[in-house]
């Protein structure tokens, strides 16, 4: 059992600072723990326990004590949520929790700061006294530790003291972090916290480049957005569950994933990035509203980025695209901001590679659509449309006029022998600008493709030499040669061209076998403008060309070709007209098919996520489970062993105090070594025994005192027997002399009263005849009052009465009349019934009259209640 000062908060409270005053906090700290973990405090109003649980988090954060504080404060929430402020006083808690973490962090950076300035002062001072000694008398004092610790260290001062101060509290904080985050989770009324955590979080990872830390907390939050999710498993009923249909939860839901993903950009955690945005998209197609453009603009951006880090070119693209969609609809937005975003839209679509769309296996596929969603994007885009969007939506008209003419030599006036001169000054441009430095190299590779492309349908052999001549640009832009003749044979196997490479003479042939090209006529080649007809193409066509030629020579010569071909044109339209419903009903019927096995497959998916719900939700409850019975058993043993301490020292208190009042009453004299070997029951026979010997020798002193007492107290009073009666009779005489005195007083007193007060009945007799007549006069206007009013009221009565009577005799008059109403209709009822059951009697057949015969019912007897309305009698 626990003590009794944990029964009251106070109490609790006091005992925590007497302990903390004579230092001892980890005593305070287990004694706050044990109240706020009692079962007997949830109903106790959380006003009263919040200071002790402020105390206790502030002694837990000075400890360090993380893993005691956080099952506290998994205790002091449960314990208090069923109360209506006591989950404010939850947040107010966990609140006062992280700020003192923080505080604590800060003091500790402070301090190491102050160390490694101070160390590196001494160490320049030091410096500084051994270069102005001479060389012969220098003498360098170097300790065994100084000497240890450059051989196992190459940390400077700060590095050490960071190690030393900093870091224990930094994973301290984290720890906060994590705990305070478990504790708020999955409330619809800690929400605003949770998320106000959540973002303090993120600041800590930002400012101290805690990477790890960061994914451990994203993997934190998106299963607590999974449990979110995922409760309509939870068979339980949850107090205060998050609901994601509510638009504000939400939204607050996805500020908190846009501040996730800018955090995961700046760190530089890519995949992290990513999983950030399916959750954000996971979370923009639950939404009912749209997001805010500027978290969109945000999005996008962030998307850009981490294409371009993954160096998907396409969807780098397509990102800025959206991006420079919705900025340019923003109010604030500048010309000069509008003229650079757009120069990296075009940018970023000139980069991307002609060999995007070449893509054709079921996995590049699903990628790509997935990609396109997160981009809410209706299809997979290609160059092509990204280089529409960019014409068609005036962009061309906002960026530098540099790269609008590179735009131009590139999609529509490409020059291979001119081009490197002509993008000499955009090239440098490009250079210029350090924002642009991400697209020189996929740039780079784009226009080398397209250079050999325009080659390779000009020339069929050229000079490697020349080729490189043409392929090599200035600056940043500039490749060797082996990077050219790579890059070539990179275009040749995206099948941009055919290509062989002679290197002992030095050529570049662009013609090949043709029937050998012939055979992957089948792959579709990535040409956007083709000059001349390969020999493979010409191949390819010569008998659909030579079929043409004859078919057109057939119509020109044969006169009844027209004729045919319209009459079979006809027949055609007939033929096709008879198949048309049929075609469509097969259509129809297939579209059908095709929609219901898609919902058995989306039925079956959906049971299998479910089940798997259902046994994912299962094993974390029994996991959850065992860790609470675990957690219970230690603690019921931890208290169990507590109680039997507390006990044990309560006994040998009760022991010492027994021995301290049996010595200070000294009844008998015991040895305080001997308090081992002695107990209760003992000391108590030994008092008895030592009180019966006592008691006897007093009894028997008080017997002999007694008798001595009586000899002298008779003797005293007969000897002062005389002088009593003769000091009662002096007495009585003094007393009667008093007495008479007394008397005369009180009778002069009394004749000087009465005198006074006859001479004021005199004076006041005057006034009588005055008083009696107004004493009249108020009497009698009472009494007229009260006569009128009296008639009043009896006017008012009768009238009450006549119109009570009035409405009775009314009443009763209606209630009377409708009662006569009633009897006339049930009268009438009952004469119809009479009359129908006569005529029913009257049409009755022959057969149906023998048949009553037979049965002895003739002549039919009438009911009861028709009886005296039946006029005749049926015989």
């Amino acid at each position: 059992m626990a003590p009794s000062y944990n029964i009251r908060p106070e109490n609790t409270l006091r005992r925590a600072e007497d302990l903390i005053a004579v230092d001892q906090k980890e005593a305070a700290l287990q004694t706050l723990y044990d109240f706020i973990t009692s079962k007997r405090i949830r109903s106790v109003a959380p006003l009263d326990l919040e200071p002790i649980a402020l105390l206790f988090v502030e002694l837990g954060v000075d400890l360090r004590s993380g893993k005691l504080v956080k099952d506290g404060l998994h205790q002091y929430k449960k314990n208090v949520q069923s109360n209506d402020s006591g989950l404010e006083s939850v947040e107010t808690v966990v609140k006062k929790f992280l700020e003192k973490a923080e505080a604590k962090l800060n003091d500790a950076q402070l301090k190491a700061n102050d160390v490694a300035a101070t160390l590196e002062a001494e160490a320049a001072q030091l410096e500084a006294d051994d270069e102005d000694e001479d060389d012969e008398n220098r003498q360098i004092v170097v300790s065994p530790e100084d000497v240890l610790m450059s051989s196992v260290s190459t940390d400077d001062t700060k590095d050490r003291s960071d190690r030393e101060l900093v870091v224990p509290w930094l994973k301290f904080l984290w720890e906060a972090y994590r705990t305070v985050l478990d504790i708020l989770r999955n409330n619809s009324k800690l929400e605003v916290g949770y998320a106000t955590v959540v973002s303090q979080a993120f600041g800590f990872c930002v400012k101290y480049n805690r990477k790890t830390e960061f994914k451990r907390l994203c993997e934190m939050l998106r299963t607590h957005l999974q449990t979110v999710t995922q409760k309509s498993a939870v068979k339980h009923q949850i107090e205060n569950p998050i609901d994601l249909s509510d638009p504000d939860t939400l939204q607050r839901y996805l500020e908190t994933r846009f501040n996730q993903l800018n955090v995961s950009v700046r760190l530089e955690l890519w995949q992290e990035s990513f999983r950030t945005v399916e959750d954000v998209h996971t979370l923009m197609t639950i939404s009912k509203r749209q997001p805010k453009p500027s978290m969109m603009v945000n999005y996008y951006d962030n998307l850009a980025k981490i294409f371009n880090v993954s160096d998907n070119r396409l969807f780098h693209a397509a990102a800025r695209q959206k991006f420079f969609s919705l900025f340019v609809q923003s109010p604030i937005a500048t010309d000069e901001e509008l003229k650079h975003y757009a120069s990296m839209q075009l940018l970023s679509v000139l980069s991307v590679p002609v060999t995007s769309s070449s893509k054709v296996d079921d996995f590049a596929k699903r990628k790509d659509n997935r990609l396109s969603m997160l981009l809410n994007l209706s299809k997979v885009p290609t160059r092509e449309s990204l280089l529409t969007q960019v014409a068609s939506r005036n962009v061309l008209s906002i960026v530098d006029p540099a790269l609008a003419k590179l735009y131009e030599l590139m999609e529509k006036d490409l020059h291979p022998i001119s081009f490197a001169s002509q993008a000499k000054d955009i090239f440098a441009f490009i250079e210029s600008n350090k924002e642009f430095h991400m697209y020189i190299k996929p740039l780079t590779s784009v226009i080398l493709d397209k250079l050999f492309e325009q080659i390779s349908e000009v020339y069929e052999t050229v000079k490697l030499d020349f080729l490189v001549k043409l392929s090599t640009f200035e600056g940043q832009f500039k490749l060797s040669p082996i990077e050219i003749e790579s890059r070539l044979l990179a275009a040749a196997f995206n099948n941009l061209l055919s290509v062989k490479i002679d290197h002992e003479a030095k050529v570049v042939s662009f013609k090949t076998d043709t029937l050998e090209n012939s055979l992957l006529s089948s792959i579709p080649l990535n040409v956007s403008s083709k000059i001349q007809y390969t020999p493979t193409e010409i191949i390819r066509t010569q008998l659909s060309s030579l079929a043409n030629t004859l078919r057109e020579s057939v119509r020109l010569i044969d006169p009844l070709a027209s004729e045919n071909k319209k009459t079979l044109k006809q027949k055609v339209s007939v033929r096709a007209n008879a198949e048309f419903a049929e075609e469509r009903q097969e259509v129809l019927d297939r579209a059908l098919l095709l929609e219901n096995r898609m919902k058995e497959v989306a039925e079956i998916k959906r049971r299998d996520e479910e089940a798997a719900t259902k046994a994912r939700y299962e094993k974390l409850a029994a996991v959850k489970k065992a860790e609470q019975e675990r957690i219970e058993q230690e603690t019921a043993k931890r208290l169990e062993e507590k109680r039997r301490k507390e006990l044990e020292a309560i006994q040998q208190a009760e022991k010492k105090k027994l021995l301290n009042e049996i010595n200070a009453k000294g009844i008998i004299k015991v040895d305080m070594d001997d308090i081992e070997n002695l107990d209760g029951r003992k000391l108590q026979k030994m008092q008895i025994e030592k009180l019966e010997q006592d008691r006897k020798a007093l009894e028997e002193r008080i017997e002999a005192t007694a008798k001595r007492f009586d000899y002298l107290e008779r003797a005293q009073r007969r000897y002062e027997l005389p002088m009593l009666q003769e000091d009662a009779e002096a007495q009585k005489g003094r007393e009667m002399e008093v007495y008479e005195e007394m008397k005369q007083k009180l009778i002069a007193n009394a004749k000087k009263e009465h005198e006074e007060a006859l001479k004021i009945k005199q004076r006041l007799a005057r006034l009588i005849p005055d008083y009696e007549a107004f004493v009249g006069q108020k009497e009698q206007a009472l009494w007229d009052e009260y006569e009128k009013k009296a008639a009043e009221a009896k006017e008012k009565l009768e009238a009450a009465k006549k119109q009570r009577i009035a409405e009775f005799i009314a009443k009763k008059k209606a209630e009377f009349e409708e009662q006569q109403k009633s009897l006339a209709q049930a009268e009438e009822r009952l004469q119809k019934e009479a009359a129908e059951w006569e005529a029913k009697m009257s049409n009755l057949k022959y057969a149906d009259k023998l048949k009553l015969k037979r049965a002895g019912e003739w002549p039919p007897v009438p009911p009861a209640h028709l009886q005296k309305y039946i006029k005749k009698e049926i015989k």
